[in-house]
């Protein structure tokens, strides 16, 4: 009776085994909980905030994205960042945004196009500077409106889009 079971138990294991080996998944990691610079930047602008995120008031506590309004874009060509103004025209501390920026000729056609997050602390009424890290990484391009280069490039424009943005509570 015991040598059954044995043979069966071996059996068992020796029909089974190649299974699980064949099921087990290689080449994935563990995560440890560090986390990464975007992640800890979502976090920072969700904490204790509420996202806006479409232009129904209903939807969003009476609030819509054309509350927040850009300007005085500026990007010299020799220079790796971009700045610019948001003001915040809403009754509540925006903590956070999301948008895409594109990047056009001065004819219209599209030379670059990118999402961006920002944290930030704008308060109610107000307006504060941000600067993004320039995405014309030769210093090749100037914005339209900045100072002509002595040394010659390509003018651009900008639109900012505005995805969402977070107001504190």
């Amino acid at each position: 009776m015991n040598s059954k079971i044995s043979a069966a138990i071996i059996l068992a294991v020796s029909v089974m085994t190649p299974q699980f080996a064949d099921a087990r998944k290689k080449g994935y990691r563990l995560d440890t909980g560090k986390q990464t610079e975007t992640a800890a930047e979502e976090q920072e602008m969700a904490r204790g905030s509420f996202m806006v995120a479409s232009q129904c008031t209903d939807c969003n506590n009476g609030y819509k994205l054309s509350q927040i309004a850009f300007s005085g874009y500026d990007k010299p060509r020799t220079s790796r960042t971009e700045s610019f103004f948001i003001t915040n025209d809403t009754d509540r501390t925006m903590t956070g945004i999301t948008m895409y920026v594109e990047y056009l000729t001065t004819d219209g056609r599209q030379l670059h196009k990118r999402f961006v997050r920002l944290v930030c602390d704008i308060p109610p009424g107000q307006t504060r500077k941000a600067d993004l890290e320039s995405w014309d990484r030769q210093k090749s391009f100037y914005y339209e409106k900045s100072d002509v280069p002595r040394r010659g490039g390509t003018p651009y424009s900008v639109i900012f889009d505005p995805v969402s943005f977070y107001l504190r509570f």
